[in-house]
Formats: C-alpha cells, structure tokens, sequence
C-alpha cells in the first residue's frame, strides 16, 4: 500500500487541493435530506470497514487528480487565455535561448565542430529552413522535445532523478493553479449571488450580477466555436476542448449560483482572495519549473545518450 501511495502521491495531492471548491460548491446549493454523500458499509464486517473507507477515499481522491491534471495538461498548453504563457511557448523560447542566442550546439563537446550553417541545419532557430512558418518551427521544437524527453526516460529511473522531480513538480503546479481557478470563479460568483439578494428592490442592479458568469460561460462558447468547430480537429486525439469545456461548465455554474441568489455562510471575498494569492503563485512557480525542466532535457540529453566509445574520445586531446 504504501509504495502506491508513493507512486501517486502527486495525483493525490492535486485532489487533495480540489477539495476547497467541492466544499464551496456544496455549500452553495440547498441542503435536503439527500444533499449529503455517504457511503453505507454496514454489510462489510466491522473489522474491515475502516479499510475499506480509506480505500473508497483514496480511490476517489486519486479519480479526482487524475482528471484533474490530464484537464491542467491541456489548459495549460491551450490559446484559450491569450498572451498568457503557455507550455509550447515556453518550451520554443527556452529552444531558441539555447539552441540560437546561447550557440549550445557550437558549444557541445563533439566530433566536429559544428558551423554557422549546421548549426542553422538543426533548424532550431527560427526561419532556419526554407519556407518556415511559426507552426513548422513549433511543430519541429515540439518533435524534437519529445525525441530528447523519451531517449532521457529510457535510461532508467535512477539517472533520470533529477528530471522526474521536476515533472513532478509541474504535474502538482499546475493542478494546483487550475484548482485555485477554479475556486476563486466560484467564489466571484458566490459574491454575486450574494448581491443580487441584498439589491432585491432594484431589478437592474440584480441583472447585472449575471454579467460575470455570462461573460465565462460566453467566452467558453466563443472559444469553442473559433478554436474548434471552424477549424475542425485533423485526428481524434488532436488539442481536445477540454478548456473551454472548463469554461463553459463554469460559467453554466455561476449562472445557476447567482440565480439561487442567496447569502453567503462565510465571506466569499476572503476566499476569492486566497485563492488568487494560490493561482498566482502556483502558476508563476509552474512556468519557472517548466524552464528549469526543458532545460534539464536539453542539457542531458547529449551525454546520457552518448555512447562510452564516443565519451572517451571526445575527452581525449586530439593532439595526442
């Protein structure tokens, strides 16, 4: 059990931080004889029902991580937010920085000594091939990331260390942002519904409390619809809509919040606040530790895939 845990322990700390929002979210709603979830293990023996209850916790928690950062994976590599950095972006800066203003190729320990022309041939800086567009050069970062990244793992897991714990980090940032997202949008809309209850005597004031979770839910529309229906997906696993389904699903909620219209049992506004604090700092950690872990794959990846024959040679002096 305890190796397990240890191999989804990321997973787990990602549902874990989940668990804000599910509470604000049953609080949001009416409570009613069946507003609860239990899980009834009477007809298990009493002996084992302590087990078995953590058992259903874990299982649900891990559920939850799991979904939660396969969505984070694609919300953070997704155009839905605009100029904000994404993963592609980062990794084809942190390509160009190395490959093209750093000259890592003309500085690697090598057979030949590369020149300005075959440094260009590795086509990693961009309009180094005929015809180059910003797409092809992603297209080919992105190839080669991934060519780097799968000879790395292939080496075991003990000379990859240092890299995993980055990876983990990420997989825990990242679903660590999207849940502080999350939190802080219902918490925005918690404020409005709370609102829209204390202006009851002024219809236009109550309307437009439903101005927030209309623009969410509107924009997860429009981004749906831009990003995805007119321009129709070239397979079936291609860039799916996860974020924007996020979108939508949000603001369908805010929607349904404000409507309820009632007050709030805690101050919203100091949640919203913390969670802002947590997105924050969970993303500007995020985006550090994905410079840091493409780095450690560019970096890496010549002398772990290096043959002993070619180590040993390119160590001697070639004047002996």
């Amino acid at each position: 059990m305890s190796d397990a845990l240890k191999f989804a322990f990321e997973i787990l700390v990602v549902g874990a931080l989940a668990l804000p929002w599910l509470i604000v979210l049953k609080h949001m709603f009416p409570r009613g004889p069946h507003a609860g979830i239990t899980f009834d293990l009477s007809a298990a023996p009493k002996s084992t029902q302590g087990a078995l209850a953590a058992a259903v916790l874990i299982a649900f928690g891990y559920l939850l991580g799991s979904a939660i950062s396969r969505i984070a994976m694609d919300v953070f590599d997704d155009e839905v937010f605009g100029m904000l950095p994404n993963e592609t972006m980062i990794r084809q800066a942190v390509y160009t920085q190395e490959y093209c203003t750093e000259h890592l190729i003309r500085n690697m320990t090598l057979p030949f000594k590369p020149t300005e022309a075959q440094e260009h041939s590795f086509g990693l800086c961009p309009g180094s091939v005929p015809n180059d567009t910003p797409q092809k050069f992603e297209s080919r970062v992105t190839d080669l990331f991934r060519l780097q990244e799968s000879a790395l793992l292939m080496q075991g897991e003990d000379k990859v260390e240092r890299l995993k714990q980055y990876f983990d980090q990420i997989n825990v940032l990242r679903g660590a942002t999207l849940n502080g997202f999350i939190l802080f949008w219902l918490c925005a809309f918690g404020i409005c519904a709370t609102w829209r209850k204390r202006w009851s005597s002024r219809p236009l004031l109550q309307v437009l409390t439903f101005v927030p979770p209309a623009i969410v839910a509107g924009y997860g529309i429009y981004s749906l619809v831009v990003n995805h229906v007119l321009h129709s997906m070239q397979s079936i696993y291609g860039d799916p809509p996860l974020a924007e389904t996020v979108l939508l699903l949000l603001g369908g909620c805010g929607l349904l919040i404000v409507a309820r219209s009632h007050e709030a049992p805690t101050s919203y506004a100091r949640i919203a606040v913390l969670a802002v604090v947590m997105t924050v700092v969970s993303f500007g950690a995020w985006w550090w530790t994905e410079v840091m872990y493409d780095i450690q794959v560019i970096h890496s990846h010549p002398q772990a895939t290096a043959s002993p024959a070619s180590s040993a040679g390119s160590a001697k002096n070639p004047d002996d």
